[in-house]
């Protein structure tokens, strides 16, 4: 008597519909959409239990931009085939597609229990679980962005690698990146000749998806109003939400030109830029999200700058330079990097030099205890991971009636990170999470802090010109990549280069040591008290002079016929 089919298994086909099947599955690979369902609809039609036809289909209705029809048969083939890693998958791509985050988490959380080899899992589960603290699966999930980045799979999302201290890595992500999704097939061709002979101001375009409430704003919005207007022409390309905030109606007054292409194309943005004349085409993106880092791969203006955004290469033949600092990138590091490094000189970040701040809260106001000392880590919850908190758990504990003060998160964060403090043996009582604020409001409460500890190895950026702004001392750790050095080198523009450490023991060693010694925590109060006034950090004109003289130099070059090289821009000297 033959053997029953396992009961997930549906009987073997006539041959009749096998041959249907077969003549399907080829036109799917031909890419002829509609005639492969006709075949799947006709096998199903006589045979409906047939549960991977139904998956093939699926995947058809994807692959033509019918998500919604694709998640209604996935479900299907899930609820037959409980255990199919690859439909729980498809699945969640589907989600995905259409935007319902928490829906196409759910069913990748799935995929990955029951495969941990699926290609794109690393890309949406790392952000997600990092993003709420939840650390599961954490070295299974940094060794799938590896493998991405190397070729071993599919390629991984490069800011994801910036968790990983790897400039290599973050290299042949963004090349692999570049490479499949962010290079067309036929780039459009534009003739800058006139560039070249040009007088007048130069034109500047600056291309974001952040022109609103968004750190990138906070620091570059001052800036745009500041470039000399007899030396230089502004134009602001937002390729993002606008928010109706004052952030984003400043970038509005700030640019000559304001130009809202939310929903243009690649190609639509660099014909515009082409026809506007545009001498430096200026990304403040990088490979974040909502970027549009294809428009320069048409080579829509003769200089293309990487700037500020991206803190690190973007791996695309298309981008002439990339705006750094001799701390954060020093030119040892050129190999790393598809790009040539412009150096200005003190930093590479802009700041606003007066910020609106709010009034000074209570320390009962931020939930904060009266008395003992008050660590702070105000950097994004996903730059957080297992080892940093647990050198945090060992200062804290180290520090008797000291607490840390951290933003909440997404829901569900803070009461993961509990649990992560208690398997620690630090009492979670000992967390304190600050809710959502104005920047304004945010400034204000930072100065309640006494000593921000730092994540490695993607350091705070923007959230260490604030808390140094604040008079707040911060201890920080540098590594390898880009990423690790910014908060070391915005410490030394305040005169705290001391505090800014090369491994994990002395990073724990300083932040100890300074919380242990109030009278050393008051004297690094009093140092950034005396260095914020005469500081390049919060220099805003000083540095658009060192930003333009950059733009000058690239300009010369491509004018002289010379090729993009690595340069420094002469400091000017002090005021």
């Amino acid at each position: 008597m033959p053997a029953s089919p396992p009961p997930d298994m549906p009987p073997p086909l006539p041959p009749a519909l096998a041959r249907l099947l077969q003549d399907g599955y080829q036109l799917q690979l031909r890419e002829q959409y509609e005639a492969a369902a006709r075949a799947y609809r006709k096998i199903l039609k006589a045979a409906p239990e047939q549960t991977e036809v139904l998956h093939l289909l699926g995947i058809v209705r994807a692959r033509q931009g019918r998500e919604a029809e694709a998640i209604t048969l996935y479900r299907q083939v899930v609820a037959r085939r409980p255990a199919d890693a690859k439909a729980w998958y498809n699945l969640a791509l589907a989600y995905g597609a259409l935007g319902q985050e928490a829906d196409c988490i759910a069913a990748m959380d799935r995929a990955y229990a029951l495969d941990k080899g699926l290609p794109l899992a690393a890309n949406l589960l790392f952000p997600a679980r990092r993003a709420r603290w939840d650390w599961r699966d954490h070295a299974a999930l940094l060794a799938g962005l590896r493998a991405g980045a190397m070729g071993q799979s599919a390629p991984t999302l490069p800011f994801l690698v910036l968790s990983l201290d790897e400039p290599g890595l973050h290299l042949a992500a963004a090349r692999r990146m570049v490479a499949a999704e962010k290079t067309p097939a036929r780039p459009l061709v534009f003739d800058h000749a006139a560039r070249r002979v040009a007088t007048g101001p130069i034109r500047l375009a600056y291309l974001s998806a952040d022109f609103r409430t968004h750190a990138t704003t906070h620091l570059v919005g001052r800036l745009l109003a500041r470039h000399d207007r007899t030396r230089f022409e502004v134009t602001a390309i937002s390729i993002g939400p606008d928010d109706g905030s004052p952030q984003r109606r400043a970038v509005e007054a700030a640019a000559d030109r304001f130009l809202d292409r939310k929903t243009a194309s690649p190609e639509a943005i660099a014909r515009e830029v082409a026809g506007l004349g545009i001498d430096i085409f200026i990304d403040l993106m990088g490979h974040t999200k909502g970027e549009r880092m294809a428009a320069f791969a048409h080579r829509p203006a003769p200089v293309q700058v990487s700037y500020l955004g991206y803190p690190s290469t973007s791996g695309a033949p298309y981008f002439d330079y990339v705006v750094a600092d001799a701390a954060v990138l020093p030119f040892a590091d050129a190999g790393f990097f598809s790009e040539k490094i412009v150096h200005l000189p003190d930093t590479y970040q802009p700041n606003d030099p007066d910020p609106a701040i709010g009034p000074l809260p209570t320390r009962a106001a931020c939930g904060l205890p009266d008395e003992g000392v008050v660590f702070c880590c105000f950097n994004g919850p996903e730059k957080l991971d297992p080892d940093t908190f647990s050198a945090f758990m060992r200062i804290v504990a180290a520090v008797p009636g000291s607490v840390l003060w951290m933003l909440a998160g997404r829901e569900g964060g803070p009461d993961n990170l509990r649990r992560e403090a208690a398997a620690r043996g630090v009492d979670p009582a000992r967390l304190v999470f600050a809710p959502i604020a104005s920047h304004a409001d945010h400034l204000a409460r930072l100065a309640r802090a006494d000593l921000f500890l730092d994540t490695f190895p993607y350091t705070a950026h923007t959230t260490a010109s604030d808390a140094l702004r604040m008079g707040v001392p911060m201890v920080t750790r540098t590594g390898r990549s880009f990423a690790s050095r910014v908060a070391a080198s915005l410490m030394a523009q305040m005169g705290l280069a001391d505090f800014a450490t090369a491994d994990a023991a002395a990073f724990e060693a300083t932040a100890i040591a300074l919380a242990r010694d109030p009278e050393a925590l008051a004297a690094a109060r009093a140092r950034l008290a005396a260095a914020r006034a005469a500081s390049p950090l919060y220099d805003t004109d000083r540095y658009a002079r060192h930003l333009e003289r950059a733009y000058e130099e690239m300009i010369a070059r491509y004018r002289a016929g010379a090729p993009p090289a690595a340069f420094a821009v002469a400091p000017l000297p002090p005021a």
